[in-house]
């Protein structure tokens, strides 16, 4: 997995130096593959800022605060990372972020569901009112692409891969890149669950 340095993540995601590191010290940072922190300063994925992108996205349209969103992507890094190698590499099924308030107090944490609308509408809970947002995963990866050609056009010469992802259909290679996803979770320090299979 190629990292890239700090000053194209910062332009990736649109934001200061100074922000992230805010929003590191007080859980608001969402990286890629469930990790709270980049276990090496200054090195990141493209993933990323697709994570961080993503936790934006959902704060901005949904008004679940950025805390408990970087919170719930953590838990659901695979869920979400299984969505977008389906959006890069099976793009006829749209799939989806959705995030659904079962309850009027906001206290209450909300669903967050991925995956096509017929596999969300399947784990919806049955609540009356409830009022689900649906996010395309497309969104945030269109986003990237536009923030990398807005740092281009001020010569910052960003040039993304043509997939963050591998693809599941060239089985050696998904499982290398599943592999290297293993060794810098264990690098970071996190306890790896056994991972589940993709299918695109």
């Amino acid at each position: 997995m190629l990292t890239i340095p700090r000053d194209t993540y910062l332009a990736l995601v649109g934001m200061k130096s100074s922000t992230l590191d805010q929003r590191v010290r007080v859980g608001e940072a969402a990286f890629a593959f469930g990790v709270t922190e980049r276990p090496t300063y200054g090195e990141y994925f493209y993933i990323d800022a697709f994570a961080m992108i993503l936790a934006s996205m959902i704060n901005c349209f949904t008004g679940l605060e950025l805390k408990r969103t970087v919170s719930a992507l953590r838990k659901q890094w695979d869920e979400y990372l299984t969505v977008l190698v389906k959006t890069e590499h099976s793009p006829g099924e749209q799939q989806f972020c959705c995030i659904a308030w079962t309850s009027l107090d906001r206290r209450v944490d909300p669903r967050v569901i991925f995956g096509d609308s017929a596999e969300i509408g399947a784990k919806l809970p049955e609540v009356e009112g409830i009022v689900p947002t649906f996010i395309p995963i497309s969104l945030p990866l269109n986003a990237l692409k536009a923030n990398a050609l807005k740092a281009n056009a001020k010569r910052a010469n960003i040039e993304l891969p043509a997939k963050l992802t591998a693809d599941p259909k060239d089985e050696p290679a998904y499982a290398e890149w599943r592999r290297e996803i293993r060794d810098y979770q264990q690098r970071a320090g996190m306890r790896i669950a056994k991972p589940r299979p993709v299918t695109a």
